[in-house]
C-alpha cells in the first residue's frame, strides 16, 4: 500500500493522491513522513508544505496552522484555510 494524502479544508479537499513523500510545518519543527511512518498526530503552524507525488512531481501548498494525522499509509490534514503556490 501507498501512502496516501488528503489536505482538507471546511470547505473542500484541496489535494487527494497517492505519494512517496510529505514534508510539513510542525510547531517542534519541520518533519517528513514517508510510507510505513509510525502512526503519529502533530499539530502544524504556518507555513510551507511540500508533497512529492509518486511520479517525482513536487507540489507546495501555503497554509495555516493545521492538524496532521498518518496511520496505516493514510495520512490527513485538516486545515482552515490552505491555498497552493
Amino acid at each position: 500500500m501507498d501512502l496516501n494524502l488528503e489536505i482538507i479544508t471546511p470547505e473542500k479537499i484541496i489535494y487527494s493522491n497517492d505519494v512517496g513523500l510529505v514534508q510539513l510545518p510542525g510547531i517542534n519543527g519541520s518533519f517528513t513522513v514517508l510510507k510505513n511512518h509510525a502512526p503519529i498526530v502533530s499539530n502544524l503552524e504556518k507555513g510551507t508544505i511540500r508533497v512529492i507525488g509518486k511520479n517525482g512531481k513536487e507540489h507546495f501548498f501555503e497554509c495555516t496552522s493545521g492538524i496532521f494525522e498518518c496511520r496505516n499509509n493514510k495520512a490527513t490534514i485538516i486545515m482552515d484555510a490552505i491555498l497552493k503556490k
